[in-house]
């Protein structure tokens, strides 16, 4: 590796001290973290406050950061890739789980499949990128009813179910149970199916899926990230939960959410 500017990398320790902390720091925590001395500290934070990545609070002498700090991560923000950070998150989660994990988003035929892993487990169920996925029965379903634009989502909702050949008196039955579904989801922040179904109520045994939402700075749902899996023991499910969580978590917050 190149050899780089020391003071450089020691600088920026004390920036990101700054940027993973909750609130303002003193001069003696922002020290510490960064594993200098406060004096030290004091002669890169003034440099830090001369370039706008840092400032101090003119009363209290507490540092936090600075207008240009700001700027730049608004500016980083605004020309990320969202589909392809959600894409190599994808990857890195299919890596870690070996099962199939799909990313999908909404258009004006409803959910589309815009992106997929292949996992090592052998799949029955063919899940093309351009194909779209059932509002009524899947797990990524129940995060655009919970996260989704609502209009769209119940207009598209209302089709499916007489696409499907639901009788009239069961489809207020079955809207009332996915809404409370999809209330679930929003306050779990996750969606999971166990066995996988198709629209017509015949289910996969053997096979579960478990989806997360994708929000970006507005809050707004951009993708849901979702694994399918063979089923076994509680704690894969509860694992594969997590993952699929903590990913969506980790690209939402790189959007700004």
């Amino acid at each position: 590796m190149t050899k780089g500017i020391q003071s450089v990398v020691l600088g920026f320790r004390l920036l990101q001290a700054i940027v993973e902390a909750r609130a303002p720091l003193s001069l003696k925590a922002v020290s510490a973290l960064g594993g200098m001395s406060p004096s030290k500290a004091r002669m890169y934070l003034v440099s830090l406050i001369q370039t706008g990545l840092v400032s101090q609070n003119a009363d209290t002498g507490l540092y936090g950061l600075g207008p240009y700090a700001l700027r730049l991560g608004t500016r980083a923000i605004q020309r990320m890739d969202l589909m392809s950070v959600a894409t190599d998150a994808m990857q890195a989660l299919q890596r870690k789980t070996g099962a199939l994990v799909l990313l999908c988003a909404w258009d004006t035929r409803g959910i589309i499949i815009v992106s997929r892993a292949e996992g090592g487990e052998d799949q029955p169920l063919l899940y093309q990128i351009g194909a779209t996925a059932s509002l009524i029965s899947t797990a990524t379903g129940l995060i655009f009813l919970g996260f989704g634009p609502h209009e769209q989502t119940r207009l598209r909702l209302a089709e499916e179910l007489a696409e499907a050949g639901i009788p009239k008196g069961e489809r207020r039955k079955r809207t009332e149970a996915l809404e409370a579904l999809a209330a679930k989801a929003r306050q779990d922040r996750f969606a999971e199916v166990d066995p996988v179904a198709y629209v017509s109520g015949a289910t996969l045994t053997g096979y579960a899926a478990t989806a997360a939402p994708i929000l970006d700075g507005a809050g707004r749902l951009r993708y849901a990230l979702t694994i399918v899996y063979r089923t076994g023991p509680a704690q894969r499910k509860q694992a594969f939960a997590r993952l699929a969580l903590e990913t969506a978590d980790q690209v939402s917050h790189l959007a700004g959410s």
